[in-house]
């Protein structure tokens, strides 16, 4: 299984296409990042989202159009797709199947979401493979805020409390900066959980 990488956008959003075969998955394809998907994937079987924010979707109308693909999306940030909340300009469309956390098989891959809800509604980390694509909830040294409109920090702990029970050796590929394991990411996790209480009233 092959992992290509590109970042795009303002915010140098990470946008992955994953390879086995002939086949691959398209994971967070931002603003920008059509044309580099189309040119690189053969027989393209789906798109799948970590969460909604504006870039990590911006390009997903325009990929599914193109490629007659299907969107995952957890359920709980479908609404991002469906509206353009905070009016960034991308194409609004409706994802195909609304998941929950865990496992999926489609188009000859199988693939789990795991939910980590607060800094979405709905953000979640999705595992193939040997692999987790963490979106916006874990980063190389870092998590994800949970300031913005629709997070939630009472979430957020309760969802590195549960990350920091996940069992496994996986490469984890964020989506913004470079990529780490979660047996580095371990270490850093109690800091976590008492810098968001802190902040927590």
């Amino acid at each position: 299984m092959m992992v290509f990488r590109k970042t795009f956008g303002i915010y140098q959003t990470n946008c992955y296409i994953v390879r086995e075969g002939e086949q691959e998955l398209i994971i967070d394809p931002g603003e920008g990042s059509c044309e580099w998907v189309i040119k690189s994937v053969k027989n393209a079987r789906a798109i799948l989202l970590t969460h909604g924010h504006f870039d990590h979707i911006y390009d997903v109308a325009a990929l599914k159009k193109e490629l007659k693909v299907p969107i995952f999306i957890h359920k709980n940030d479908a609404f991002f797709l469906r509206s353009d909340q905070d009016y960034m300009g991308y194409e609004c469309c409706e994802a195909d199947f609304m998941v929950e956390e865990g496992e999926y098989v489609y188009g000859g891959f199988k693939f789990k979401y795991h939910y980590f809800p607060g800094h979405t509604p709905g953000c979640s980390m999705i595992e193939i493979d040997d692999m987790i694509f963490s979106g916006d909830f874990l980063f190389k040294d870092s998590i994800g805020r949970w300031d913005f409109e629709y997070s939630n920090g009472f979430d957020m702990l309760k969802s590195v409390e549960k990350c920091k029970q996940l069992q496994g050796r996986y490469t984890v590929y964020p989506g913004h900066g470079e990529s780490t394991t979660l047996e580095c990411e371990r270490e850093n996790f109690d800091a976590y959980i008492r810098y968001i209480k802190s902040t927590l009233k």
